[in-house]
């Protein structure tokens, strides 16, 4: 059965997390021969990062409202019992539960430096990554390759070794599109953490191919990994692996109609981000840059009310 937002605003679709900020629904699917789930977060705050509350898509949703509605999805993600029990909540050791976040822009993403609001860590996070694309040695390419550039390691002195050694779990806050920021903060997470165990990650944005990318990483590192994300689990442009488009495989009926309205045939064609930053702190660019995006798949920027 479809469910539609108007029957979750309404209340007549109940979840079991009624007393949360948001009502949700969870959904799960599972990559490499099905043993590593994505769960999929749907509420009224994460449709408004792909859809806008009056029914358009959400490329022109920007600054204060929403960060606001990312702060809010971020907490209801965070405070269900499947984030919890995949960072294992029972854990009472501080050094036995790590929280790395990856910064490559930090101030657009602090809602992910305040997840602890949910999941309690508020005393466990330790390491902040600063992860960055670089140029590919061979191609001159900048997005193929990353590189963990710096480090801040929260730990308790003369102490520092001895705390990474105990450290089983490691959860990394980045969107995902190609998948290659997060492998290098994971195989260097793996480097100074030798018994870590499993990583979890929380992305706004995350693309299938990027998840199956990091799940192979991971296992190939003997990594255990569970993965959220919000709303639709994407669809990553086949020409740069960088640009996430709407999926194929979409979970909300009502969203995909939306989108055809707007952006016709080539719907699945328009990036769903944009830039990150902007999209937060600077509302001009944003909008030259889904102007930009507009005209290069044949779309009248007028349409949505912008001069082209």
């Amino acid at each position: 059965m479809d469910i539609t937002w108007a029957q979750i605003s309404s209340g007549a679709i109940q979840t079991p997390y009624s007393s949360q900020i948001s009502k949700y629904t969870l959904h799960q699917t599972k990559i490499l021969e099905s043993t590593i789930p994505i769960n999929v977060l749907q509420s009224p705050e994460t449709r408004t990062l792909l859809i806008e509350k009056d029914n358009k898509p959400a490329r022109l949703h920007l600054g204060m409202a929403r960060a606001k509605d990312l702060c809010a999805a971020t907490y209801t993600l965070t405070s269900t019992e499947e984030f919890k029990k995949a960072i294992n909540h029972t854990y009472t050791p501080q050094k036995e539960a790590l929280s790395a976040a990856l910064v490559r822009e930090p101030i657009a993403q602090s809602p992910f430096l305040n997840t602890y609001l949910g999941s309690g860590f508020e005393s466990r996070i330790y390491i902040l990554m600063d992860v960055h694309h670089i140029k590919d040695e061979k191609t001159g390419i900048k997005g193929i390759g990353a590189k963990v550039c710096d480090y801040k390691i929260d730990l308790p002195q003369g102490r520092e070794q001895e705390v990474l050694d105990d450290i089983k779990l490691a959860v990394i806050y980045d969107s995902i599109a190609a998948g290659r920021n997060i492998i290098a903060g994971i195989k260097n997470l793996k480097e100074r953490c030798p018994n870590l165990e499993k990583i979890v990650t929380v992305s706004v944005y995350a693309t299938y191919t990027g998840c199956e990318r990091i799940a192979k990483a991971c296992n190939e590192l003997g990594l255990n990994i569970e993965m959220f994300c919000m709303h639709e689990l994407l669809d990553a442009s086949p020409i740069n692996e960088y640009d996430s488009f709407y999926p194929h495989w979409n979970i909300c009926k009502e969203d995909e109609i939306v989108m055809k309205q707007f952006y016709g045939e080539r719907y699945h064609d328009i990036c769903m981000g944009g830039d990150w930053t902007a999209n937060t702190l600077g509302k001009d660019q944003a909008i030259d840059i889904f102007i930009t995006q507009l005209k290069d798949i044949g779309i009248d920027p007028k349409k949505f009310g912008l001069k082209s």
